[in-house]
């Protein structure tokens, strides 16, 4: 664990509390030339730099933080990272015209990845899994989320699941594990069929897993082969997380509600009588921009959400078919313009609130107790983050309390 003294920050700007809802969503906690103490991962002390230096113990390594913002560390909260192999045969055919689903029938869709993903090792998925989260680091994200569903079959799943720990283990960002077994109907199988298998599976998934999580969406998964899987979930002591209202609004989100999801994501099709729903739940909204950019399709009504109290996170929605991107830099970015979020709820929505959707307690913080989870920015004022868009503002990252990622 970490050992550091960061001196005479510009900013230190951090959410009210976890979560974030309603008219907190829109404030953070400005310090300015501020230091921050961290001793063994927790951050001891705040502060102006005199108060901060009679907490000192020990020699510990000094980070000037004059001319940088800091920012707790990003969270990324919907992720597919595991994956082998690109589908940029997909992106050329929407280019010219083609619809998603129509591009991903004629160039294989979510099973061409499927089918690189088996072909893979679980030694060269790790090489793979580690060159994207490294572009993850350098980008500012401390901890992510990653579902497995590239495999859709026992052997296959619990490779994927394996992945996961092994990145866990030998990378600095902190990895929360999702079972998405409930991805696609794999080739050969019903519907029916394979919603057994998965239901089958789940027993073994619990030690590997911390949440389940189900694409319900026409097509995919039905209303009521979700609610089976997840009923299984909750039995095996797992989570839930759920995909609904991408392409159609078909009630998964009262059924995410109603069963405690930890959070319920995609969200472009939402009624009006969910958004309502969310707003008195606490169940977070976990919205995708990025992949509104990169199908062209319309963005989820976020600032609609907002303002009817839900808690509401950021998230990049890695993967090969709807976003190659591991910036959530952009996604706030994108909020801001598309989705009229203001600087301060893209902050607090990738990271108090993110960290919420994950049940990471101690994390998207800053505050003596805290994880010392934090991002520094080359920032004269931290509005400038999502304003000044498309580049990397990040100059060092620490993920609890030690210096993981710098560029100097």
């Amino acid at each position: 664990m970490g050992h550091l003294f960061i001196r005479n920050a510009r900013q230190v700007v951090t959410a009210l509390q976890q979560p974030a809802r309603g008219p907190d969503m829109s404030r953070v906690k400005v310090y300015e030339r501020t230091s921050l103490y961290v001793r063994d991962g927790i951050i001891r002390a705040m502060g102006a730099l005199a108060d901060v230096e009679k907490e000192i113990s020990g020699q510990p390594q000094v980070v000037d933080a004059e001319k940088q913002v800091v920012l707790p560390g990003l969270v990324d909260s919907h992720t597919h990272l595991v994956f082998a192999g690109t589908r940029e045969e997909e992106f050329c055919l929407r280019n010219a015209g083609l619809s998603y689903q129509e591009a991903a029938g004629r160039a294989g869709g979510i099973l061409s990845t499927v089918a690189a993903t088996r072909r893979a090792s679980r030694e060269e998925l790790v090489e793979i899994g580690s060159r994207y989260l490294a572009l993850a680091l350098r980008h500012g994200t401390t901890s992510m989320e990653i579902k497995s569903g590239y495999g859709l079959d026992e052997e296959q799943e619990i490779k994927l699941l394996q992945v996961i720990h092994d990145l866990d283990r030998m990378q600095p960002i902190q990895l929360v594990p999702t079972y998405l077994g409930a991805h696609a109907i794999p080739p050969g199988k019903t519907a029916a069929q394979y919603t057994d298998e998965v239901i089958a599976l789940l027993p073994r998934i619990a030690g590997l897993a911390r949440f389940c999580d189900v694409f319900c969406e026409q097509g995919y998964f039905t209303l009521e082969q979700t609610e089976r899987i997840f009923h299984q979930a909750l039995h095996c002591g797992l989570k839930l997380r759920l995909h609904a209202d991408q392409l159609s609004a078909n009630g998964g989100v009262s059924l995410a509600a109603s069963m405690g999801a930890a959070s319920v994501d995609h969200l472009e099709q939402i009624s009006r009588t969910e958004i309502a729903l969310l707003g008195s739940s606490n169940t977070c909204a976990t919205l995708l921009p990025g992949v509104s950019l990169f199908l062209r399709y319309g963005y989820p009504p976020g600032r609609s959400l907002i303002d009817h109290g839900a808690i509401v996170a950021l998230a990049s929605n890695f993967n090969p078919g709807s976003c190659m991107c591991l910036n959530l830099q952009l996604m706030m970015s994108l909020a801001c313009t598309q989705m009229a979020f203001s600087p301060e709820e893209a902050i607090n929505a990738v990271t108090v609130n993110a960290a919420y959707s994950l049940g990471l307690e101690r994390t998207g913080l800053i505050a003596a107790g805290a994880m010392a989870d934090l991002v520094l920015m080359d920032l004269a004022d931290y509005r400038l983050a999502p304003y000044f868009f498309g580049i990397n503002h990040a100059r060092m990252v620490i993920k609890r309390g030690r210096i993981v990622w710098a560029n100097v």
